[in-house]
């Protein structure tokens, strides 16, 4: 695999700002977009080839709420996701506000539940097209205006304030979202800051409620004045195509993010010239250790483990020198214990990467490296091609870190913000595995493992199973993502969701485990690797026979997926040319496991 960082084109570079392709690997899958929106979307869908090349576009010209234009093209199963952007200009008339005084806020505060209104009845409008489908859906903010048009000595917090009041329905439509499943915000406003309003918006010349991107068609209709008006683009450096661009860019990296795909689980960081300035076996403590790109590489690295992400330490030093030096070096802003492994030592990078690897068991395809050194990184990743490695252009790597949508998570569940301690505490059931026989480990272990069942999205423990099943690749039997849709329309023809929670001696593993039946049918099962070897798989199995109805089910071989392919097999299921099938007939029960309903 080549350097992560290889150089990128300058286009990328302008509307891919915000969402790096550096720890990309493979190309997003989509094949159908639908676009709902005023004629202001007219102007973006033609773009969304430019980053879903293979995709078709279909769109839905939608002004006012209750007066559709066309009909749904085809069923809403047959698209991957629907952009919605809607009219500012319907939910917030030009007259609405015009003939108000501005000597009291009372009126413009009252005018703003009309607007909020309009809001939620053209949203729901738009989503009528595809109505009880839960399809993925973004939902586009609406652009503020770039100045308090009622001057800028006057309060900018305020309902008379434009740019305040257009800020405020964009936390309603968050808010909106964040109450209604599989929905999401594209943050278009932001993203015109990043750029620059002033290359984008034209509300330097139009209505502020227009809350449209900056063109020329004025200048068609102006061409029989004495004095012709110079063009606008012509007077102003506008530049809209790097901002559509950079929408469908960040839908992209959402719609990644959601899939999981080429997540990275762990980082594993070098110390020297990497986490801080300099080497400090040598350099000592001096000034500038940490001021600059180090503090925030410190902070970066935080964000990342309150996120789930599991962080790690390689680095060739004296580990009780490294030890010692840290409280000075760091000042409290990152402790040692939140790398959940560190290998501090002179021994070869890749042995303690390969141990870091059975320690966590995960894929080096899952596995970000990141050092200063362009002799290690070859060499790590000579011995794991699949790894990806930062390191070379230094001022890029925080930005690749946070905004790279191979590193985000969907949501942060009680999992992910247990993730090091659960690690910390797999290295130490390790250690004592290493110490006695297997019967006498496991049976030191104290195993209890909780089924609980899901049959429809509105369950707590729906986001973790969804996540799980998205991730995980080496114990999942058929290794198929789901979309939420899916679920959806499997929750309503009767399939469940078996989740289970484990914990021992050691440690609370949290939600591990989803067995996806359809009724006596197991259509896939996926584990989390940090119990893999603890049985719990097998009492599993038995449950399901016993309480489930289980009776047979199917195994779908995949590059990834080797320690999950005899799964039933162990379980005592024999294979009768197109299932795997069970009599009830199980090899001993492991002992060790205490099972049931929670």
């Amino acid at each position: 695999m080549l350097e992560s960082n290889a150089p990128v084109t300058r286009s990328s570079q302008e509307y891919g700002f915000r969402t790096p392709r550096e720890l990309a690997v493979s190309e997003t899958d989509v094949k159908r977009i639908l676009v709902i929106g005023s004629c202001i979307s007219q102007g973006i869908y033609h773009h969304a080839h430019r980053v879903f090349p293979r995709t078709q576009v279909e769109h839905i010209l939608y002004n006012f709420p209750g007066v559709a234009e066309s009909n749904l093209p085809r069923p809403a199963s047959d698209y991957d996701f629907q952009f919605i952007y809607l009219p500012l200009r319907t939910v917030v008339p030009e007259t609405m506000l015009a003939n108000i005084s501005h000597e009291s806020e009372e009126p413009f505060i009252a005018k703003f539940e009309e607007a909020k209104n309009r809001l939620i009845q053209t949203l729901n409008g738009a989503l009528k097209y595809t109505e009880n489908s839960n399809l993925l859906t973004f939902i586009a903010e609406f652009l503020t205006p770039q100045q308090n048009l009622i001057g800028r000595l006057l309060p900018r917090h305020d309902f008379r304030n434009p740019t305040y009041f257009v800020e405020q329905l964009n936390k309603v439509l968050h808010q909106i979202a964040v109450e209604r499943a599989n929905t999401h915000i594209v943050q278009t406003d932001a993203i015109a800051s990043t750029f620059g309003k002033k290359f984008i918006q034209e509300d330097l010349v139009w209505p502020w409620s227009h809350a449209s991107f900056a063109n020329d068609w004025d200048s068609v209709h102006d061409t029989k004045r004495i004095a012709v008006p110079t063009k606008l683009s012509d007077l102003y450096p506008f530049n809209p195509q790097d901002f559509i661009l950079a929408i469908w860019s960040e839908i992209d990296a959402m719609y990644r993010t959601i899939r999981q795909q080429d997540s990275v689980k762990l980082v594993i960081v070098d110390l020297d010239d990497t986490v801080w300035r300099g080497v400090v076996a040598e350099e000592g403590i001096h000034p500038y250790i940490l001021e600059g790109w180090p503090l925030g590489m410190v902070e970066t690295l935080k964000y990342l483990k309150h996120r789930g992400i599991v962080l790690a330490i390689v680095s060739k030093n004296e580990e009780a020198r490294i030890t010692e030096l840290w409280p000075d070096i760091l000042g409290g802003r990152l402790a040692l214990d939140d790398f959940a492994i560190r290998k501090i030592n002179w021994r070869p990078k890749a042995e303690n990467i390969q141990e870091i690897l059975t320690y966590t068991n995960l894929l080096p395809k899952n596995v970000l490296f990141i050092d200063d050194n362009p002799v290690e990184r070859q060499s790590v990743q000579a011995a794991f091609p699949t790894i990806r490695t930062l390191g070379e252009e230094l001022y890029s790597i925080r930005r690749i870190l946070l905004w790279a949508p191979e590193l985000q998570v969907p949501y942060i569940s009680q999992e992910s913000s247990r993730r090091t301690e659960m690690i910390q505490d797999q290295v130490k059931r390790e250690t004592a595995k290493s110490e006695m026989n297997r019967a006498d480990f496991l049976a030191s272990l104290g195993v209890k493992v909780a089924i609980r069942e899901i049959t429809d999205s509105s369950h707590s423990s729906f986001p973790r199973a969804f996540e799980l099943i998205n991730k995980s690749n080496q114990f999942n039997t058929t290794g198929k993502r789901w979309s939420m849709e899916e679920c959806s329309r499997a929750f309503a023809d009767g399939w469940k969701f078996s989740t289970f929670e484990v914990q021992d001696n050691y440690s609370s593993y949290g939600l591990v485990g989803v067995a996806i039946l359809n009724g006596p049918y197991l259509d896939q099962f996926v584990m989390s690797c940090r119990v893999v070897g603890l049985g719990v798989e097998s009492a599993v199995i038995r449950f399901l026979y016993h309480h489930g109805g289980l009776k047979s089910g199917r195994i779908v071989e995949t590059e990834a997926n080797l320690i999950a392919r005899d799964l039933f097999q162990k379980c005592g299921f024999y294979y009768d040319g197109t299932h795997w099938v069970t009599d009830g007939d199980f090899p001993e029960a492991y002992t060790h496991v205490s099972i049931g309903v929670a």
